[in-house]
């Protein structure tokens, strides 16, 4: 649209006017995509899916074989941009719900566009944030990105751009522009009222269009679709023709992302930026049973200890690919917090980060994918360790076992989540329940006879863990923990050993919706950083 080309060419210009670079830099361009809610099942692994875009980048690049990343929303993005666990994150305890909710990662912590500013790189965000933004230290120009157009929540209509939230009666609209040089961030004022999806690829497209080539780019892009509600513009609903119209509007869902993939491609091969580029595609958790989706074959879905939660589809494509690792597969296991360190070793950065309270966690993927190393250097994922301790190491002051779906005391106290250990070939999976979703939810869920499903009719890994070993049985029907005794002992030795980490606070903040609407009031009903 006019006014969408309008803001966007304001906001690349403001960073343009300040930018300083060589004439040429040799710095790889990184473009990163997260999906919203978007299952294994799906794309390249789904016929019915109609996305030819991402099933010819997959085909063409590297396709990740095991990228986990967290169960749900929030942990996954600040995971991605901390290069930390999500267990380490405040994230994990509410998933920054509800958005009244004065909290958000620890700002003490380098994101990485601040990271990759140190190697000059331009940072621009695009989408869906969902890491906080009570205060403007934790929204995106704050945390490092020359500039943002996006909304704060973690979810809002795909048409209207409200939030779900209220303020005196009156629905809050979350969308607004980001810029770092004037540190400020306002409402995107006559954007509202446009598919989201639309507006989203015409601004990573104009970042691209508009970019200066002699400085290496950074492009976070994360997408709403396909998070509910499931809201997908009629033209691609009519595309499909099954007999649930649920099914419809989440493939084309999945469609219209293909779409804005083929945008942002496109703009990067008529830019010629293409050829040194690392585009990365993925997804931040499993489809959720109980709104739309599939995670087939693989267990249970969004929230659950299950791979349906943890494993999702992804691709690595590029000119910064090499010919030898085109149409291959990764078949090494990749952490969504290994992209930190990565990104920043393709900068020609250090890899490396002793800021906030938790170290490192992420691993420089950079040889493995660049085919000058056989393996992912990964030796352990913690998938979760859910112990939120005030202070860290002092199981006294633990919750234990709280989780979306079991709330605490619901389960007697202990350390639930779930653990990888990889050796010679193996993937080991130990899993501390009460797991929720262990089953297994086909090729679409929910469908017109289903109705809602609960998740806490099939509880597994309770009263006893679970073992599993991945590599032979990726669907987690086999339960080892009899037969191979002494690798369930040592990996719950670790996991006992894990609660020696940093966790963080085991409470929310007060929830402070008085100050929230306050600032929305202050915005004409936009959501917007209140202290």
């Amino acid at each position: 649209t006019d006014s969408t080309k309008m803001t966007t060419r304001l906001l690349t210009a403001l960073v343009v006017c300040g930018a300083t670079a060589a004439a040429a830099d040799p710095k790889p361009n990184i473009v990163m995509v997260i999906t919203d809610d978007l299952g294994w099942n799906t794309a390249w692994n789904n016929d019915d899916i109609i996305s030819p875009t991402l099933n010819a980048l997959a085909k063409d690049g590297m396709i990740m074989d095991r990228h986990y990343v967290y169960r749900y929303c929030a942990p996954t993005r600040g995971s991605f941009l901390t290069g930390r666990y999500p267990y380490r994150l405040s994230a994990t305890r509410a998933n920054l719900i509800p958005w009244s909710l004065p909290d958000g990662i620890n700002t003490t912590y380098k994101y990485l566009p601040k990271k990759l500013k140190e190697a000059g790189y331009a940072t621009h965000h695009v989408g869906k944030w969902h890491t906080g933004f009570v205060e403007y230290a934790m929204t995106p120009p704050g945390r490092g990105f020359d500039t943002s157009l996006g909304f704060l929540v973690g979810g809002e209509d795909h048409w209207t751009s409200q939030a779900g939230g209220e303020c005196d009666g009156v629905k809050v609209v979350d969308l607004s522009y980001g810029f770092s040089q004037n540190q400020s961030v306002f409402p995107a004022v006559g954007l509202n009222g446009t598919y989201t999806g639309h507006i989203f690829s015409d601004r990573a497209v104009s970042v691209i269009s508009e970019h200066d080539a002699a400085t290496p780019l950074f492009m976070y892009v994360a997408l709403h679709n396909t998070h509910a509600p499931i809201e997908a513009p009629p033209e691609y609903v009519a595309m499909y023709n099954f007999n649930w119209s649920r099914q419809n509007n989440f493939d084309a869902q999945v469609t219209f992302v293909d779409h804005t993939v083929k945008n942002i491609t496109d703009a990067l091969h008529q830019t010629q930026l293409w050829a040194n580029t690392l585009f990365v595609w993925t997804t931040d958790n499993g489809s959720p049973p109980n709104s739309a989706g599939s995670n087939d074959p693989l267990r249970g879905g969004k929230g659950s200890f299950w791979d349906g939660g943890y494993r999702v589809p992804g691709f690595i494509n590029g000119g910064l690919v090499p010919t030898s690792k085109r149409g291959t597969h990764l078949t090494g296991v990749i952490h969504v917090c290994d992209w930190w360190p990565t990104f920043a070793s393709l900068a020609g950065l250090s890899p490396t980060d002793t800021s906030g309270p938790a170290p490192l966690d992420g691993h420089d993927q950079s040889a493995y994918i660049l085919g000058t190393a056989p393996t992912s250097p990964r030796t352990e994922v913690v998938l979760d360790h859910l112990m939120h301790c005030v202070p860290p190491g002092d199981t006294s002051q633990c919750v234990r076992g709280q989780t979306p779906d079991f709330p605490e005391g619901h389960y007697p106290n202990h350390t639930a989540g779930a653990l990888l250990s990889i050796t010679d070939g193996k993937i080991y999976k130990l899993i501390v329940g009460p797991a929720a979703q262990a089953t297994w939810y086909g090729h679409f869920s929910p469908n017109a006879s289903s109705g809602k499903i609960d998740y806490d009719a099939n509880v597994g890994c309770w009263p006893n863990p679970c073992l599993f070993e991945l590599a032979g049985d990726e669907t987690e029907h086999i339960d080892l923990s009899t037969t191979e005794p002494s690798i369930l002992s040592t990996m719950l030795a670790r996991f006992k050993a894990l609660e020696a980490t940093y966790h963080p606070p085991k409470t929310n903040p007060p929830d402070d919706e008085a100050g929230l609407c306050q600032a929305v009031a202050a915005t004409g009903g936009f959501m917007h950083p209140w202290r």
